[in-house]
């Protein structure tokens, strides 16, 4: 049995290349369900392509595995990865014989076929029903000819189909929906010695899914080429959904702790109030657990919150060990990264970490003028994550940033608190005339609310006490939100 192969991009043919799918579909191999093939035919196994790719992306087929060396499969430049959708056996006509037996097989599956006459292309030509006619009789003297095109039937429905014509071939094109499919259609092209096309889709929803697949099995092994797909894809939706990905991992990695409770006591359920409250509510949204507020039982969900379990340890090693954060830092900068999806992807990673590494990166995007604001102060909440190390350089950069910056940094400040941020903001706060940035010191202020917050609060309600400004009546606000505050913690 021969082999050969095409490739298909959105219905036309394509040139050969290497596609990025085997970065990650063979991973997905690795890491998913053993619902596999050996072909003995073509010397490759084959597996059953996932569920969630065929029911989002409405594709279907078989996922090529490995191929053995030398064999039919690796000859023809089949490659672990690829997809094959169809199956295509050739029927060769030297006779009248040969055309009534390729015309019975080929429409035998799906209704349908692929007629090849000389010097014209391929037609396709479909029955409504099994029993229906193709309409064509031919003669076979020294060619196989067209001599008469019964009327009514398909054939007579083509005007591209006359009398006289010669046929070449007949193809028979099997749609692979399943591992069934494909060692039904195969076995039977063997046992004619039928030469066989494989046609793989290179469909960019099949790539974007197995992306999306990667991040949800939270497996070490998927953060490299997740990476990888990031840096070096020219394919701006594939690396956005690599980035996505690699945002779900990092989320997946935060909660170890939470896992390292179940692995290390050997169990798949545990008593609710055993577990870390918020920990627990990002694992059940996430869908890895269970929890039954009768029983006041969190029990893992089968199978990735199990298989969670055991991967927990090695994928949060894996996302701390520094490169994914030195990756996301390059890509936050406007001056590397054109596209602002990827950015607040990376902005986020960057905020769920927390690395002190990145407070300079984070400063940079943050005083950025030419940057979109909501990037801008995403660089902001991010400083405010990392807490305490960030205070030193948002306060060395306020003077040199622009009013949105200035308005970024204090509210940043404002989140962290602490004695120097709040004795910084007291300072800026008596010495600066401006409206606007009053209003947000004021309020970065009241945030800290310690004593020393309230009376630099209450020195400037004095300051502004027969004024009708903005800054007077936010003033009154605080304290009126403050009081009530304090009325209500009030024991009776």
């Amino acid at each position: 049995m021969k082999l050969r192969k095409t490739f298909i991009l959105k219905g036309s043919l394509m040139h050969r290349y290497i596609p990025i799918i085997l970065y990650f579909v063979s991973l997905l191999l690795i890491l998913g369900c053993e619902n596999t093939y050996y072909d003995d035919y073509t010397k490759m196994e084959v597996q059953q392509l996932d569920k969630d790719l065929e029911n989002r992306w409405s594709t279907s087929g078989v996922i090529v595995k490995n191929v053995t060396q030398n064999g039919p499969a690796n000859k023809a430049d089949l490659l672990e990865g690829e997809l094959i959708s169809y199956i295509i056996g050739e029927y060769p006509i030297n006779s009248s014989a040969d055309f009534k037996r390729a015309i019975k097989k080929a429409i035998a599956k799906d209704n349908n076929l692929l007629l090849y006459i000389k010097e014209k292309p391929p037609i396709r030509i479909a029955i409504r029903q099994m029993g229906d006619k193709v309409g064509i009789e031919v003669d076979d003297k020294n060619t196989v000819q067209i001599k008469h095109i019964i009327p009514g039937t398909p054939a007579s429905n083509n005007p591209d189909i006359k009398v006289g014509d010669i046929i070449d071939k007949i193809e028979d094109e099997r749609k692979i929906f399943s591992l069934s499919d494909y060692k039904d259609s195969i076995t039977e092209f063997a046992k004619m010695n039928t030469e066989v096309k494989f046609r793989t889709s290179e469909l960019i929803g099949v790539k974007i899914a197995s992306i999306t697949a990667l991040g949800n099995l939270g497996d070490a092994r998927a953060v490299n080429p997740l990476i990888d797909i990031l840096e070096n894809n020219p394919e701006l939706s594939l690396r956005k959904s690599a980035v996505k990905s690699l945002e779900k991992l990092v989320i997946l990695s935060g909660l170890n702790p939470l896992f390292t409770i179940y692995r290390e006591q050997n169990v798949n359920q545990l008593p609710v109030d055993s577990l870390d409250l918020k920990l627990r509510e990002s694992a059940e949204i996430l869908g890895l657990i269970m929890i039954d507020p009768i029983a006041k039982t969190a029990t893992l969900e089968a199978p990735f919150g199990i298989q969670f379990r055991r991967r927990s340890d090695q994928l949060y090693k894996q996302v701390n060990d520094g490169e994914l954060v030195e990756v996301a830092e390059k890509h936050i900068q406007l001056s590397t990264e054109p596209d602002q999806e990827i950015r607040r992807a990376c902005l986020s990673i960057i905020g769920i970490l927390k690395p002190e590494t990145s407070i300079q990166p984070l400063i940079n995007v943050l005083i950025d003028n030419n940057e979109i604001p909501g990037i801008r102060f995403q660089a902001g909440l991010g400083l405010s994550r990392i807490g305490n190390p960030s205070v030193d350089s948002l306060i060395l950069v306020y003077h040199e940033a622009d009013d949105a910056g200035k308005d970024i940094i204090v509210s940043s400040l404002g989140t962290i608190g602490g004695q120097i941020a709040r004795d910084f903001l007291i300072k800026t706060l008596e010495s600066t005339d401006d409206p606007a940035i009053q209003l947000t010191l004021v309020d970065a202020i009241a945030k800290i609310g310690d004593r020393p917050s309230l009376i630099a609060l209450e020195r400037q309600r004095d300051r502004f006490q027969e004024d009708d400004s903005a800054i007077r009546i936010f003033l009154d606000e605080v304290f009126n939100s403050l009081s009530l505050h304090n009325t209500n913690e009030t024991p009776n």
